[in-house]
């Protein structure tokens, strides 16, 4: 089957592309490796400036639980804290709920999704043609690519940072706990920063990033969080109290 349009890469980028095209009269594929829905470390708070384009996707993220941000709050290692009004503010839906929904949005746009990972693909006859790991072949006039860094593309470029191993990682996990609603805190500590929000279902959203340097010393998480993370007040305060701890994830980041 051949398509106008295809995208590899079935994020909210891809996925916001390919349903302006499809709506647009634009025959659109998506490839995407992950099934839906998944988790991914991910701080979870989108700037209002966005609702106006979701908005023309026919797409709500309040319709799924998203909560509305327009506080921030910043504090420092030891405690200090600084809180201000956001203008514009934001809201915070998790990407579990918002990548599924968007993906929904998008099919039922009439765009058409694959879930199976790209292995080639060749320019011949004026068409992309794509093959992924089942053996499925697609061809398209235009390729996109939303597949994000260190992907297939910067291999065959050859390109420079792929021989450099990435000097930071990120950690997120789900609480259900009691947390300001309507607010973004973002909390330093040693080698890195914490942001806390609330997202669907009344559950927060806890991502942290830091560098490795910092962190693989302490071999565990729970070490890490125990011992540099909780130097923080703020960060103390919550993650030692009797909170229902939902999910983790770790990544290295790019």
């Amino acid at each position: 089957m051949s398509f106008d349009v295809a995208i590899i890469g079935g994020g909210l980028a891809g996925l916001s592309a390919a349903t302006y095209l499809a709506q647009n009269g634009i025959k659109t594929l998506v490839l995407e490796k992950q099934a839906y829905p998944k988790h991914k470390v991910c701080g979870e708070y989108v700037s209002n400036e966005v609702l106006p384009f979701l908005n023309s996707l026919d797409f709500d993220p309040f319709a799924f639980g998203a909560k509305a941000i327009d506080k921030f709050l910043l504090t420092t290692v030891k405690g200090k804290r600084i809180q201000a009004k956001l203008s514009m503010g934001g809201f915070s839906l998790s990407r579990f709920a918002f990548d599924a929904a968007l993906a929904q949005r998008a099919q039922d746009a009439g765009v058409n999704i694959v879930q199976d990972t790209v292995i080639s693909t060749d320019y011949d006859d004026n068409l992309c043609h794509i093959t992924t790991k089942k053996g499925v072949t697609k061809t398209s006039k235009i390729l996109i690519g939303a597949y994000g860094k260190r992907s297939n593309l910067d291999k065959y470029l050859n390109r420079k940072f792929l021989n450099n191993n990435s000097a930071y990682l990120a950690i997120k996990a789900h609480f259900k706990s009691d947390f300001q609603d309507g607010l973004v805190a973002l909390h330093n500590f040693n080698g890195g920063y914490c942001g806390l929000s609330k997202v669907e279902n009344d559950h927060v959203n806890v991502c942290y990033i830091t560098n490795y340097k910092s962190f693989k010393k302490y071999k565990s998480i729970s070490n890490f969080q125990a011992q540099v993370v909780c130097q923080n007040p703020h960060l103390k305060a919550f993650l030692t109290k009797r909170n229902r701890f939902l999910r983790i994830r770790l990544v290295s980041v790019n």
